[in-house]
């Protein structure tokens, strides 16, 4: 069964906005006496920094001669907070680069020509937080989206795209709108917006219906092809020029994955291309929010299966942290009221308050998950994350049926044998009979009831805040729950054109490192121990795809990174590049020795200082040129 994709009138009403072309991952817009590539929009939340402020670039170029300067103004809460000009009596281009502070403020940006002439102007622009909310239908939440009004908190915003095609697209205040996203979407910034008091951008690209392939579709020759549903999530966030920005996802999805087997078995080879693909176009993600699956009514055997995936994806990716639905009220087997929505939106507000806002909250806010299980004297134990506060729950009657927890805990399959349990401290004790060398424990059923009709209402594993366990699925009595966690690789460019890799491994593994030109067709450039690497046999103007793993596990890839050499704005050249050509927006320090038959240009737009210790030999070929770089 698919599922079905709700339509959201409100969601598709859009206001017609700033016409946007596209010039690769940027946008530029032209008036009268100028050319902008840098301006923030009205309502925009531009993403805070670890020290709570933001550098907001304004930058493009006079058109119009006959200008002697142009200023930038900026009030904060209607103050001036900055207040700067640029001569462009001799160079028309300009750039202006202010940091503002993060929290309950509200900007204008004013762009004058001469001091008096307002040529371009933006009002209530926030700094705070960004969320791109990624998924099915249930990441974006449509229950009770009829009657729903949005808390009129001018902190929230709400980034709308009307067409794909030219960038239509505005970030607006919902409740002054009808242009909306879901109601859990609303509800999530409502919570965070009121406690934390900062502002909370949105961009949603949730996808009713579509399975993790449709949502993976990422064209490699063109990441932000419209036509793919990929591709219109990455598109979002270029439209704001905020993709670089992104540093929270919140992924929702495995619905329809769930109602198939094949589906289901194949689901973490895709969920990892996904992950690797995020990492890939969002250079600055830092967190991903995974959910995990409710108990859906289409039978399925390996929907478990594909549960027990989510909820391990903590362990297996450094970046993710995960969320049961289980339990969650309002559920009719696929989708929530607005009572459910609003439910998962203040759980989820907890974990973030407390992983990114720095609130000091108990780990109970966490959905127990499991660690191992293993006889202790008669009885089976469950052991949970240290530190949880586990409760057995009642036997319960819902429209006239008893539920007991005890037929929804299956050992070897079959749920005729556990009798009873308790809660002790981070432990589940059961009670259990005919059974002999049991070898594994599964909680939950893979599914239940009738779409439209009924879904399980029975009881659940909770902990002492009532966040329910996640649900898992064959875990094996007397083993330890595997917590590998892939490496996490991070990737940049040095001031010597190297691209430099670090990683979270092992400094006493051998690590094997690989590249690609095309993401597809990787080869081994090096072997090294150690948590660096770095790679000088590259190019300006070439894109490179790194990967790395573990000698010892070998099937265990890192996520993928991307890097484009670009020029850099300044460089400080001590080792001898492979490349005969470097370039440098602003400058170049150069204390190198050019080896004989080796060639070397160095090319900057201001400046190129060849310091003590730099020497050309005999025999070979040595330029220094003040232009620019030609690889922008």
């Amino acid at each position: 069964m698919k599922e079905k994709n709700i339509p959201l009138k409100h969601y598709l009403t859009y206001c017609k906005c700033l016409l946007f072309t596209l010039f690769s991952l940027g946008w530029h817009v032209s008036f009268p006496q100028i050319s902008l590539s840098k301006f923030p929009l009205s309502n925009q939340v531009i993403q805070r920094n670890d020290n709570d402020e933001a550098s907001v670039k304004v930058k493009g170029r006079v058109t119009e001669n006959g200008h002697t300067s142009i200023s930038l103004l900026i009030l904060q809460d209607g103050n001036t907070f900055h207040n700067s000009s640029v001569d462009i009596a001799s160079n028309s281009d300009f750039e202006f680069n202010p940091t503002l502070k993060a929290g309950n403020h509200d900007y204008t940006f004013i762009l004058k020509l001469d001091g008096s002439r307002e040529v371009k102007k933006s009002s209530r622009v926030a700094i705070g937080d960004l969320f791109l909310i990624y998924g099915q239908s249930n990441a974006l939440g449509s229950g009770g989206i009829d009657t729903y009004w949005p808390e009129k908190n001018p902190l929230m915003r709400f980034f709308t795209v009307a067409n794909f095609e030219n960038g239509d697209s505005e970030w607006v205040l919902p409740y002054e709108t009808s242009t909306w996203p879901g109601t859990g979407t609303l509800e999530l910034q409502k919570f965070l917006c009121g406690k934390y008091n900062y502002p909370v951008g949105v961009i949603v690209a949730s996808v009713g219906g579509s399975d993790i392939k449709g949502l993976n579709n990422r064209n490699a020759q063109n990441p932000a092809d419209r036509n793919t549903n990929y591709g219109k999530m990455l598109l979002q966030t270029m439209f704001s020029d905020i993709k670089d920005q992104i540093k929270y996802f919140i992924f929702r999805q495995g619905e329809t994955d769930g109602s198939y087997q094949l589906e289901s078995e194949q689901y973490p080879a895709e969920f990892e291309k996904l992950y690797n693909n995020l990492n890939i176009d969002f250079p600055n993600l830092k967190k991903i929010y995974n959910v995990q699956n409710n108990i859906l009514t289409v039978n399925n055997s390996k929907a478990g299966f594909l549960r027990d995936f989510q909820r391990k994806t903590k362990n297996l990716y450094p970046k993710i942290t995960t969320m049961s639905s289980m339990g969650t009220t309002g559920y009719d087997g696929l989708h929530y009221t607005l009572k459910g929505y609003s439910q998962t939106a203040f759980e989820l507000s907890r974990i973030i308050g407390k992983e990114i806002y720095g609130d000091n909250q108990s780990n109970q806010i966490y959905s127990p998950d499991i660690k191992k299980a293993y006889w202790e004297n008669s009885k089976l134990v469950l052991e949970f994350d240290e530190g949880m506060q586990m409760v057995y729950p009642k036997d319960s009657i819902v429209n006239g049926v008893i539920w007991r927890m005890e037929d929804f805990i299956y050992i070897d399959g079959h749920n005729n044998v556990v009798e009873g349990g308790t809660g002790i401290g981070n432990k589940i004790y059961l009670s259990v009979s005919n059974t002999e060398n049991a070898k594994t424990v599964s909680y939950l059923p893979n599914w239940y009831g009738n779409f439209g009709e009924s879904s399980y209402q029975g009881g659940h594993l909770k902990n002492q805040y009532g966040m329910r366990a996640f649900s898992f699925d064959n875990i094996l009595i007397g083993g330890e729950v595997v917590t590998t966690t892939t490496i996490d690789l991070s990737a940049e460019i040095n001031e010597n054109i190297q691209v430099k890799l670090t990683w979270n491994g092992n400094s006493q593994k051998t690590f094997h490192i690989e590249r690609s030109d095309d993401n597809e067709h990787f080869n081994e450039i090096a072997t090294t121990t150690g948590d660096v690497f770095y790679d000088s046999e590259v190019s300006l103007d070439k894109k490179y795809f790194y990967r790395i793993f573990d000698e010892n596990t070998p099937n265990t890839k890192s996520n993928t990174k991307e890097v484009t050499l670009k020029c850099l704005e300044n460089v400080n050249l001590t080792i001898l590049p492979n490349v005969p050509y470097i370039g440098a927006n602003t400058s170049i320090i150069a204390i190198v020795s050019i080896t004989t038959s080796k060639q070397l240009s160095l090319e900057a737009k201001k400046s190129i200082d060849l310091n003590h210790g730099f020497d050309a030999a005999f025999g070979s070929d040595f330029t220094a040129e003040i232009g620019g770089c030609k690889n922008n």
